[in-house]
């Protein structure tokens, strides 16, 4: 279960910082 909560958070973060190198 905390395998599952810590890949979640994982894609979380990837994405916030997709989306952070696509506003610039």
């Amino acid at each position: 279960m905390n395998g599952l909560i810590y890949l979640v958070g994982l894609v979380v973060v990837v994405g916030v910082v997709l989306s952070f190198l696509g506003l610039r």
